[in-house]
């Protein structure tokens, strides 16, 4: 099993194009709320759900990851626990090597499956915790690195 580092986390986060699956159009949703946190922090985001009507690239929306654009190497997974393995094991095959699944999200299948295809992988992990965090994720970090739980 991979050891998640400050290290791994940059080399995900450097990049400023993220697929997001499980992506919602509900406002008020962790992922809408993700989403609109990365959109400020400078990320260009595109948004994966299969309930999504139609592909719409213009609106960087698209039905799965098979039919996201060429060039896209970074994936934040926020989906049930049950979809997870659903969603990274195409992400693999299509080649995306930086995938983050969101604590909570994380299966001992996907795990295994990224550390055998060599994938940075982070799980376990907040999105928000590493991306500038405000509010409620802010106090989180501050109390995540007082008790040593942030990666080193």
């Amino acid at each position: 099993m991979q050891l998640i580092s400050i290290q791994n986390i940059d080399r995900f986060l450097n990049c400023k194009l993220i697929a997001v699956a499980g992506a919602s159009r509900k406002e008020k949703s962790f992922s809408a709320t993700a989403i609109t946190h990365l959109r400020s922090q400078g990320y260009t985001v595109l948004s994966i759900n299969p309930n999504f009507v139609e592909n719409n690239a213009g609106r960087n929306e698209f039905k799965s990851v098979k039919d996201l654009p060429k060039g896209v190497n970074n994936l934040l997974v926020l989906t049930n626990p049950t979809q997870t393995l659903s969603v990274v094991k195409p992400a693999v095959e299509r080649g995306i090597k930086n995938i983050w699944v969101q604590q909570k999200s994380e299966t001992p299948e996907v795990i295994t499956l990224c550390s055998s295809n060599k994938v940075n992988l982070i799980y376990n992990q907040c999105i928000f915790m590493f991306t500038h965090p405000e509010g409620i994720h802010k106090f989180h970090y501050h109390l995540k690195k007082f008790f040593g739980a942030i990666p080193k």
